[in-house]
């Protein structure tokens, strides 16, 4: 993992939003962020390009989820709810809605690991933009680049 950023667009309903990258080998981020507005239904929006060697973008995947079905674990069964499964197990998210106002939510030391990945996947660098929205207005965005390489 190369870089990660977390953008807030609209304070009415996210007071604070940081993110860290604190290692880039075995990569391991920090998140912390704190509501305006308690918040009992959203929306997620993921995007997933491969970047090639001109710095173009190629889109990869398109994926819609509800907000509180992910935090509910509805996606246990696919990729998104097995990278959920350990997220949950390092931060202080809520189970399910309403996310509430003025409390701080944290994933503290999250790490990738490698075998959570779907096997075979290619050789190269991606980029994955998470935008949050509520009543389809974009409220943050986390972005992360990366790139999959195989130590042969």
């Amino acid at each position: 993992m190369k870089k990660l950023e977390c953008q807030v667009l609209d304070k009415n309903y996210v007071n604070e939003l940081s993110c860290k990258l604190l290692r880039q080998r075995i990569p391991v981020v920090s998140a912390r962020f704190i509501l305006n507005q308690t918040i009992d239904k959203f929306d997620m929006f993921l995007t997933l390009n491969m970047l090639k060697k001109d710095k173009t973008r190629m889109n990869i995947a398109d994926l819609k989820l509800d907000g509180c079905k992910y935090l509910g674990s509805m996606y246990q069964n696919n990729i998104i709810g097995k990278l959920y499964k350990r997220l949950k197990s390092c931060s202080s998210l809520p189970a399910n809605c309403p996310v509430m106002k003025g409390k701080l939510y944290e994933i503290r030391n999250y790490t990738f690991i490698s075998d959570e990945f779907p096997p075979g996947a290619p050789q190269s660098k991606w980029q994955v933009r998470l935008d949050f929205l509520k009543r389809s207005e974009l409220v943050a965005n986390i972005l992360f680049e990366g790139s999959v390489v195989y130590n042969t």
